[in-house]
């Protein structure tokens, strides 16, 4: 059984209203680029990373994902990593209004971090000057 854990981060930009993952931005960008050279050149990361971590997903999941080319340079998704794309895509835009709803509680909920910090800081400001 596979169980999910999903986590937030804070950000100084603004993000967009998508749950991001790993594998989903690689596959994306084997997709997009057409080779695992390519795709690591677009991720910023080096071929063996992108490599290993097409391997890593491949156990972790027991499914190929990638139709691994002959001489190294082509790579294409398998017919599921396709349809696990198509699905995520779909996943994600059903979501969007529940994630931006999420992320709107969460930095209320930080506001009152926020006040809580100014508020103790007059009070122990106010206290030392006595």
């Amino acid at each position: 059984m596979r169980y999910i854990a999903i986590e937030y981060k804070y950000s100084d930009k603004p993000t967009g209203s998508q749950l991001g993952h790993p594998l989903v931005e690689l596959l994306e960008s084997l997709q997009s680029q057409g080779s695992i050279g390519e795709a690591a050149k677009h991720l910023g990361r080096s071929y063996r990373h992108v490599w290993g971590e097409l391997k890593f997903w491949e156990l972790q999941l027991d499914a190929n994902l990638v139709v691994w080319g002959k001489s190294g340079k082509a790579a294409e998704l398998t017919i599921e990593a396709k349809h696990y794309l198509k699905a995520m895509r779909q996943s994600q835009k059903e979501l969007s209004a529940q994630i931006l709803q999420i992320k709107k509680q969460v930095l209320k909920n930080t506001k009152l971090i926020e006040k809580s910090r100014s508020f103790t800081t007059s009070v122990l400001a106010a206290g030392s000057s006595r």
